[in-house]
């Protein structure tokens, strides 16, 4: 190690209990590597400069940042816990979708993760990680976690299985009995939809989930961070990759169902983040996206009309439908018209799922489902859990439905298949089980 660096490292380290780390990790290095071939040498060269470039601008003066065998070590000066986090993620999330673009290295992965560690600790992982150049002298800002769901820039529809985490090993830490959390969600799941007019689960939403105290929660609701660029980035390319790995499981085994894809507003909204996540949406072929639906989150109250549209309209080619979720009690849509919405939709409240259905419900349901029938749109209600709200919700005319009532979360789509609303009436109360995720 460097005098220089070494001293950095001492006044880093010097009089703190504990240290916030953080780490990037490349994955598939060896594979980038066999296919590069003679051109190796400046493609690795390439990927450690423009990383470097990239933590540089986001870090603080002060923060001690080391170049390690496959990929990066820092130490934060300031920055702890949620803080640290979101600075790493922010990283991951940018880097990933630059190493998007490049046909080169469409197999590289990011790992990333942040936690809080002794002095002591910190110096065993540098002496494995193998420290390898001096340290950035960064200044900047910026998120933390780790990319779930699969590289962006490898089309996930050529796949019949999850990549496989090649390339040089991580630092010891990262497998610890604690292990860290490295990004907010547990996992991505598929709940099954049942759409009342073709009596049948003929659709699998697709969600990542957070198990919290024993119960789910599911999308942005996992994030411990309220408002995180990053993250909602990052979350929605990898939700969009698992809802198309798991649509090839069915496909492939000669099944057929329909997908539904969420992704937030500031995902798309701006013209270079549209085109980063459209990347990810291409690789379906084209005869296969009417399988496909695509439902927009978190749409702002101020959103432009002129915008909504012009965003709208530009994801068509890569679904069957464009769906938009309101929040709970909204009945005012005509700021859509002219925009292409094929469906609108909104989540039950937990309050109002269990028990006899309020009238005040009832009102707040057909309101939702008058509107959408002025613009000439259908309408889904998510986290239905008792068959009086079911049924009343059917009656005032909606067609698509999800929650625990329709079927437990499944760690795969299944191909369609009939279900009439007697047999949802019928079944036994569902109950839910951390555990017990439906694996097909």
């Amino acid at each position: 190690m460097q005098p220089e660096l070494k001293m950095k490292l001492k006044l880093a380290l010097a009089g703190r209990a504990n240290v916030e780390m953080g780490q990037l990790q490349f994955l598939n290095l060896e594979e980038v590597k066999q296919r590069a071939g003679s051109d190796w040498p400046h493609l690795r060269t390439k990927i450690y400069d423009v990383s470097a470039h990239f933590i540089e601008k986001r870090l603080d003066a002060d923060d001690v940042t080391f170049r390690c065998q496959g990929g990066f070590l820092i130490i934060f000066s300031v920055l702890t816990g949620d803080a640290a986090a979101e600075r790493v993620a922010e990283i991951t999330a940018e880097l990933s979708a630059f190493f998007l673009g490049d046909q080169a290295l469409e197999t590289l992965k990011l790992a990333a993760e942040s936690r809080s560690v002794s002095p002591e600790e910190f110096l065993e992982i540098i002496a494995q990680a193998q420290p390898q150049e001096a340290e950035i002298r960064p200044s900047g800002a910026g998120g933390a976690t780790r990319d779930p769901g699969g590289d962006p820039g490898r089309p996930a529809w050529a796949e019949d299985e999850p990549l496989a985490e090649t390339g040089p090993p991580p630092p010891r830490w990262t497998q610890s009995a604690a292990k860290p959390r490295s990004t907010p969600w547990d996992d991505i799941v598929f709940k099954p939809c049942w759409d009342a007019r073709t009596n049948a689960v003929s659709h699998h939403l697709c969600v990542a989930r957070r198990v919290i105290n024993g119960f789910p929660a599911y999308g942005r609701e996992t994030f411990t961070v309220l408002d995180s660029r990053p993250l909602n980035r990052l979350l929605d390319h990898s939700v969009a990759i698992a809802a198309q790995r798991g649509f090839q499981r069915v496909h492939a085994a000669g099944g057929s169902c329909g997908i539904i894809i969420p992704v937030h507003y500031d995902t798309i909204s701006s013209l270079s983040e549209r085109m980063s996540y459209f990347a990810i949406l291409q690789s379906v072929p084209v005869p296969i996206r009417r399988h496909f639906q695509l439902r927009i989150d978190g749409i702002p109250d101020g959103a432009p009309e002129a915008q909504m549209q012009e965003l709208f309209r530009s994801m068509m080619p890569f679904g069957s439908k464009i769906i938009a979720r309101l929040p709970y009690g909204v009945s005012k849509l005509r700021r859509f018209e002219g925009s292409g919405i094929g469906m609108f939709g909104t989540e039950i409240p937990h309050r109002l799922g269990d028990g006899e259905v309020s009238t005040a419900t009832v009102q707040a349901v057909l309101g939702l489902v008058t509107a959408a029938q002025d613009l000439r749109a259908e309408t889904f209600l998510t986290q239905i859990e008792n068959t009086s709200l079911l049924g009343a919700s059917v009656s005032a005319g909606v067609r698509l439905f999800s929650g625990d009532l329709i079927g437990p979360d499944q760690a795969v789509p299944t191909p369609a298949r009939p279900l009439e609303f007697n047999d949802i009436a019928h079944r036994p109360a569902p109950s839910y089980d951390a555990a017990n995720v439906v694996h097909i």
